[in-house]
């Protein structure tokens, strides 16, 4: 029977069959195998029959108390090869629910992809569960998918209302995810260093074989195997690369160079499958297909179709939260929009005061362009700051380290001049000599590194202080110390914190000279 139909007869006879013993729960390797290990999901949602399905929660930081605030980031690869498909382009995302931290938003995605006996459940087969249920469940068409998801989400608001988290407040659902979500998600989110981020891999130069069932000796032989098989992404996702291609939410746009292309297409599908090898996987590939046969004009399903849901919310879930929304979205459009001697201005007052249509029309296209270029450039200005922020406790660390160093060099130039002082032998004095010359060297390359990085330091001090406005600066460092506690970078934290500190004694003193400058780098 094919999936939607079998929905579509289990919604129709819903509350029609007597009542029965509930199922006895799911042991926690068919649903989470990785806690079957010792290592839960963040969160797990009951299922018809006994069963569940587990989901890791995805940190998302943004600007806090910015209810339309988002988080931009770059997707893609630069391969001029597949561009027109996955060429590079900026991305924003926001999560629907609060995260663990001020300023971090969140959303859920499952942990594995749907198995046979996930589907059998929501189906309504309550057979025991077997050894083939934790296969990852194929054969889907893109209708099946979100069928699927409409028929756990409808459960769920029934059934399971209390199960979801608290911050849904019972308004949570279940859908397809978006491919940047999907994509935001492949490669470890905040969880990953940011330099590793944009990587071709989240596993940097590892295996690849260590982390997806593919076409390639001693993985997959075509068909769909256990899901959790294979170790996880950084996030905690299992299968994000290879066994059953994963369906998206939307559908395929090619990539104008960095944009989405109008022409809007089939069906996308990511991650690749068992039928893949593993030059063709990785965090950006896309794939199109057709929605339906040509054959036979049926909805297309390919034995290596699945799916990965993505819990979720509705935007303006409440009263309070709309207003928010509206209220932020109109002071951010008048603060665009600025003083009436300004260009946007002196645009809005033109725009209030013509009559003609047809010209308004023009005033207020040309408006919106003003707008987005704005956008854009407070976006960058953003991304500078929190870069020239990240750079700055790099920078004194690296001194820190640097002064560390200089201390033990020195010490053993110290303790080789006291040995030539006291050697006897010849060979043996020219040869402490030698050494004493290249620990000196190497203690006036130390010296000369130290006075760049004092120089580059107070370049990133001035342009925080002076070149950027404060606001900026302040959105940038929460949503960096964010990204930095979500990635566990503990000692960069710290950096941060102290390069913060010197930011603030910078502002009120920026005639500091370089002494002052170091010694304040160098206190602790």
């Amino acid at each position: 029977m094919r999936p939607l139909l079998a929905i579509a007869i289990l919604l129709a006879t819903a509350g029609q069959a007597p009542a029965q013993e509930a199922p006895a729960p799911w042991e926690p390797e068919l649903y989470d195998p990785a806690a079957a290990a010792g290592s839960p999901a963040d969160l797990t949602l009951p299922m018809p029959c006994g069963g569940a399905m587990a989901f890791q929660r995805v940190t998302v930081p943004v600007e806090p108390g910015n209810p339309i605030a988002d988080r931009r980031f770059r997707i893609g690869q630069p391969q001029a090869e597949t561009g027109y498909s996955d060429y590079l382009q900026t991305a924003y995302l926001r999560g629907a629910f609060p995260g663990d931290s001020p300023g971090d938003t969140a959303y859920y995605i499952a942990r594995y992809e749907m198995t046979e006996g996930q589907y059998r459940a929501l189906a309504g087969d309550c057979a025991a569960p077997a050894r083939r249920d934790r296969i990852a469940k194929g054969e889907l068409s893109w209708f099946d998918a979100v069928a699927l998801s409409r028929s756990y989400s409808e459960w769920l608001l029934t059934e399971a209302r209390d199960s979801l988290p608290a911050a849904a407040d019972g308004l949570a659902f279940l859908r397809l995810p978006t491919e940047a979500e999907w994509e935001y998600a492949a490669r470890g989110g905040a969880a990953v260093d940011p330099a590793i981020f944009p990587s071709r891999h989240f596993f940097g130069d590892g295996n690849m074989l260590d982390f997806a069932k593919l076409n390639a000796p001693g993985s997959a032989r075509g068909k769909l195997l256990p899901v959790g098989l294979t170790q996880p992404n950084p996030l905690g996702l299992y299968d994000i690369y290879g066994n059953a291609e994963e369906l998206m939410l939307e559908p395929f746009r090619l990539n104008a160079i960095g944009r989405r292309h109008g022409q809007v297409g089939g069906l996308v599908t990511r991650g690749g499958s068992v039928l893949s090898t593993p030059e063709q996987v990785y965090s950006a590939q896309r794939t199109e297909y057709p929605l339906f046969r040509g054959s036979d004009g049926s909805a297309l399903a390919s034995d290596t179709f699945g799916l990965r849901l993505v819990l979720s919310r509705h935007v303006t879930a409440s009263d309070a939260a709309l207003r928010a929304i509206r209220d932020s979205w109109i002071a951010t459009a008048e603060e665009s929009e600025g003083a009436a001697d300004t260009p946007l201005g002196t645009l809005a007052a033109l725009i209030d005061e013509e009559t003609d249509p047809r010209r308004q029309s023009s005033l207020s296209e040309l408006q919106l362009e003003f707008r987005r270029a704005q956008e854009e450039a407070s976006a960058a200005f953003g991304e500078a700051a929190k870069s020239t922020l990240l750079n700055g406790a790099v920078l004194v660390g690296a001194m820190a380290d640097g002064e560390t160093e200089i201390t033990r060099r020195r010490a053993s130039v110290y303790q080789t001049v006291d040995q030539i002082r006291l050697c006897s032998d010849e060979a043996q004095c020219a040869t402490l000599r030698d050494l004493a010359g290249r620990l000196t060297g190497e203690l006036d390359s130390l010296r000369r590194l130290q006075r760049t990085y004092l120089v580059s330091l107070r370049s990133a001090l001035e342009t925080l202080s002076n070149g950027l406005e404060p606001e900026i600066v302040m959105s940038a460092r929460e949503l960096l110390r964010g990204e930095l506690t979500a990635s566990e970078q503990t000692e960069i934290l710290a950096n941060l914190s102290r390069f913060e500190a010197l930011l603030s004694a910078y502002t009120t003193r920026p005639d500091m000279t370089g002494d002052d400058l170091r010694a304040l780098v160098l206190a602790r």
